[in-house]
């Protein structure tokens, strides 16, 4: 596995003992069999996001045309100056500010979170009001401090400029479309096809990952260049507790302990309920896949409001680390604003207590990282990026 097999550490240690010696064993080498499993879990994606069975456009080259368009159309926004694109423009599809500005100089609440590679997970905006892509669409779209848009002015703005693409891809035109909530919904799924195009893996920390674990079979993984970097995000920073599997993402909610005296600090707490009685949400009429599966992946929340209620207080969705260093600033309150700052709030073990709601998760506790760790791990961060398409 490495270098130093457990037996070779065992010997050692016995050997210390024997001699009447008086000093802390050695650290157990890295990685051992659990680190290795989540090592190999770290592999890069597969091209193309898991179907998603509530969206039957999902995967349309038509649909993923009309919502390009409809992405960058700001006049479907009641200002005519907002679009979807205002707010995820640029290499990492977010903005370089704390929060954005919508229609009338409003700002938004929180960071606008990256849509690349949106279409891989299952829970959308930092608290998880949406839980898949096409009803998130709607969210930014209907929102008064952002498009402040509604069903009339998309149906007005469809007619206008879309008929014919609407009717070819939906069956009717926008005019005909008497439900007020199957527009949305369509519109919603026209945007999340385009926006499941927006992939950017295939990072160095890939091949960094493939090597190293090459390199343990070989027994030479100390000598690695991604040694302390992969070690440091495994064991001592603990990072892999929540970014895990192939979107460095475990797509869950988690109270880490950044500072968030506002309104809505509670998170996921205070935003799933809604969700969970929502008419677009995945299990409901306008999924193309209700019940099933969906239903049971809501249930299971539902249910852990009641039971883990302590844990989802101040609880924040898990952001991929795919691409990090081209979304800064970071959290949902977009006021971390380095990766060097990130790494300096995780090594203090979040803010004190009173800083926010609830309480941080177990994972959540001083590091005390040295400067060459700290290092090694804004190295691998930054690896992280993706080849740009």
């Amino acid at each position: 596995m490495s270098r130093h097999s457990p037996r070779t550490w065992m010997l050692a240690s016995a050997l210390v003992g024997s001699l009447g010696l008086s000093c802390t064993p050695p650290e157990e080498p890295f990685p051992n069999q659990d680190e290795l499993e989540v090592l190999q879990s770290l592999h890069t994606p597969s091209p193309l996001p898991p179907k998603d069975p509530t969206n039957k456009y999902g995967d349309s080259p038509a649909a993923a045309a009309l919502g390009h368009r409809l992405f960058n159309d700001p006049g479907l926004s009641s200002c005519g100056t907002v679009s979807c694109q205002s707010c995820h423009d640029g290499e990492g599809r977010s903005v370089d500010t704390a929060v954005a500005e919508g229609c009338d100089g409003k700002l938004t609440g929180r960071n606008p979170p990256t849509v690349l590679n949106a279409g891989y997970s299952t829970w959308f905006m930092w608290d998880g009001r949406a839980d898949r892509l096409w009803n998130q669409a709607l969210l930014p779209l209907l929102s008064p401090v952002e498009m402040n848009s509604n069903a009339g002015l998309l149906r007005a703005r469809l007619s206008a400029e879309y008929a014919e693409e609407y009717r070819a891809l939906f069956g009717k035109l926008p005019s005909e479309e008497t439900d007020d909530n199957q527009l949305l919904a369509h519109f919603g799924k026209a945007i999340a096809a385009y926006e499941r195009t927006l992939n950017r893996n295939n990072a160095p920390f890939d091949q960094d990952v493939r090597r190293f674990l090459q390199a343990v079979e070989a027994g030479t993984a100390e000598e690695d260049p991604a040694y302390l970097g992969l070690k440091t995000f495994v064991r001592k920073g603990q990072c892999s507790a929540c970014h895990k599997g192939p979107m460095l993402s475990d797509d869950q909610f988690h109270n880490i302990g950044v500072k968030d005296l506002s309104d809505s600090q509670r998170g996921v707490a205070a935003a799933a309920t809604p969700m969970l009685d929502w008419t677009f949400n995945s299990a409901g009429p306008y999924s193309d896949a209700p019940g099933g599966i969906e239903s049971s992946r809501l249930l299971r929340l539902r249910n852990d409001l009641h039971e883990k209620a302590s844990e989802l207080e101040g609880a924040y969705k898990t952001p991929t680390l795919r691409n990090v260093k081209l979304t800064a600033p970071y959290m949902h309150t977009g006021e971390v604003k380095t990766l060097e700052d990130v790494i300096d709030l995780y090594d203090k073990g979040g803010e004190p207590a009173g800083n926010y709601a609830g309480s941080v998760s177990v994972t959540i506790k001083k590091l005390d990282l040295t400067d060459e760790e700290k290092k090694a791990l804004f190295l691998l961060l930054e690896s992280m990026t993706g080849a740009a398409k």
